[in-house]
């Protein structure tokens, strides 16, 4: 698949239908939105941000971003406590049905203590 996709790119250059591009010969900006957090976090903001999950306010002020509040942007509940946590990450691997895979057990408790 990835060849097929180089190939149509690549046909496209040839042809000139990418010359129309806004921004062609300007540098690319690529900046961290969230300095100081760790590249995949700073991708789920980008993504939450960009499907409109992540209130205008918290783009202006994005220096306090924590990975609670990208957890509480994605599924739109907020988390007060840990019992609490804990009832939704049960529902969410039920969801996912999760708890069918054999080896879940042991990697829930490590997730368990990372989250809670």
């Amino acid at each position: 698949m990835y060849l097929i996709v180089e190939d149509k790119i690549r046909e496209a250059i040839e042809k000139g239908e990418l010359d129309d591009l806004p921004g062609k010969g300007k540098r690319l900006h690529l900046r961290d939105d969230l300095p100081g957090m760790s590249r995949e976090m700073n991708q789920a903001y980008k993504i939450l941000k960009n499907a409109g999950f992540v209130p205008d306010d918290t783009t202006k002020n994005k220096k306090n971003v924590t990975s609670k509040d990208l957890l509480e942007y994605a599924t739109g509940e907020e988390y007060n406590d840990a019992t609490r946590k804990t009832t939704q990450f049960n529902k969410f691997v039920k969801k996912r049905k999760l708890d069918r895979n054999a080896k879940f057990p042991s990697y829930r408790q490590k997730l368990l203590k990372k989250f809670f």
